[in-house]
């Protein structure tokens, strides 16, 4: 299960003054792994993506039209084991930034928006997690379909990136993220219920993806959330 996760996580403005809390710079990063590993990400810093060319493509969900310089307000580490981690950066225009690492080396990073989110009752998170009621798009699903939120509706079809490639249902990947924030004084603990779909953007060689989510924040709060993402190089973030 964690070999498939791993495989499939892998793939002119001025800036903003750094205000400085006194707060430890490493913090919500892994042992052996500093913001310098992470191109200066880090939290309370702030980060300027550049996404140009993705502005072209009509076909995709995910937009990206914002040059400015984002707050880094929480990060979230998940450990899969055998060397192998996740590192979200969450930003104050609710999108979140995550690099993949293995052994050390950063392997890829995506950037995802909370495209949905819907609150669930303790009964309803147990029905989405646990496929009781298996609904064509739900979690676990071979496929899904997603509609647009702007001005010229569409619906945009994404296959399983997980699991048996043949089922039409498999269960969703299960894993811990420890979330610290900048008022953070411990790490809060989120347990995820995950599925991975992915899809070709029209006319592109570039991959969109969704991210479904049952979320558990330990705290009596209980979300579905569809998180729409696509892959960035290093060379365009630029952290302070």
């Amino acid at each position: 299960m964690f070999d498939t996760l791993k495989a499939l996580f892998r793939a002119n403005t001025q800036k903003a003054h750094e205000p400085s809390t006194g707060r430890s710079v490493a913090a919500g990063l892994p042992t052996g792994i500093s913001q310098e590993d992470l191109e200066g990400l880090r939290l309370d810093g702030r980060v300027n993506i550049k996404l140009i060319g993705l502005r072209a493509h009509q076909d995709a969900l995910f937009r990206w039209d914002d040059d400015a310089y984002h707050h880094i307000a929480a990060v979230g580490h998940v450990d899969l084991g055998q060397g192998a981690h996740l590192v979200r950066f969450y930003l104050d225009n609710d999108t979140w930034l995550q690099a993949n690492i293995e052994h050390g080396q950063v392997l890829e990073y995506k950037l995802f928006d909370f495209y949905r989110v819907a609150h669930l009752s303790d009964a309803e998170f147990d029905d989405v997690v646990n496929g009781e009621t298996k609904q064509p798009d739900g979690i676990g699903a071979q496929t899904i379909a997603l509609a647009s939120t702007d001005d010229e509706p569409r619906t945009c079809s994404y296959e399983r990136a997980w699991g048996n490639g043949e089922s039409l249902w498999s269960p969703p990947v299960i894993f811990e993220e420890q979330v610290m924030t900048t008022e953070s004084i411990v790490a809060r603990t989120v347990i995820h219920h995950a599925m991975l779909y992915e899809r070709t953007i029209q006319d592109t060689e570039r991959m969109e993806y969704v991210l479904l989510s049952a979320e558990n924040d330990g705290e009596g709060g209980y979300m579905l959330v569809q998180n729409v993402g696509v892959d960035v190089a290093s060379v365009d973030i630029d952290a302070v």
